[in-house]
């Protein structure tokens, strides 16, 4: 598979999740003012909250995957917020699956706060590619910020595939809710 390819796939990809995430997040608001919508949401997450922690996991492995093919395989230099992107990212792998494991609900304002703040660095990284002129404290001559390596459908560039991921971790995690007998549990 060459660079190109992979990274089309991982567009795509980033997309889907990207859109998922922002269809969960207006489902969960739209509950806050339906009850049918509501009622739906309470039965799902009764039924898949700990398949959502696990999703999350995922979701954050194959970020940490393809983001090692890309500087690994590739060759493409990850620049200062690609590692800090990455160091957002990659202990989310690990903590939503074993927290999935256990079934431990307690991970969640701390996924939620991680996500949020991975995806505060996407922006502010993908919105420096679409603006070069900008001078970054975190660029330097050897390590450009502004570097597109990969331009999907001619938008979407390897930190705005994050932003998608990040998304689509905080949507699942928002989701993600402990069973009732799970809260009385820990009550005690």
């Amino acid at each position: 598979m060459t660079p190109e390819e992979a990274g089309d796939l991982f567009g795509y990809l980033a997309l889907a999740a990207g859109i998922s995430g922002i269809i969960l997040i207006g489902l969960l608001i739209a509950s806050k003012k339906s009850a049918p919508i509501a009622e739906k949401i309470a039965e799902l997450r009764l039924e898949h909250s700990r398949e959502a922690l696990f999703l999350a996991g995922f979701v954050a492995l194959f970020a940490m995957m393809a983001s090692l093919y890309l500087s690994e395989i590739a060759h493409f230099l990850p620049c200062k917020l690609c590692w800090y992107q990455r160091i957002v990212m990659y202990p989310m792998a690990f903590l939503f699956i074993f927290a999935a494991f256990r079934n431990d609900f307690g991970i969640k304002p701390y996924g939620l706060a991680m996500a949020g703040f991975g995806a505060f660095i996407s922006i502010y990284h993908y919105q420096l590619q679409m603006n070069p002129d900008q001078h970054s404290p975190f660029c330097s001559a050897f390590e450009s910020c502004t570097v597109q390596y990969l331009n999907v459908f001619d938008f979407m560039s390897i930190p705005l595939m994050a932003l998608m991921g990040f998304i689509f971790i905080f949507s699942l995690l928002l989701f993600a809710q402990p069973a009732p007998e799970d809260v009385s549990d820990s009550e005690e």
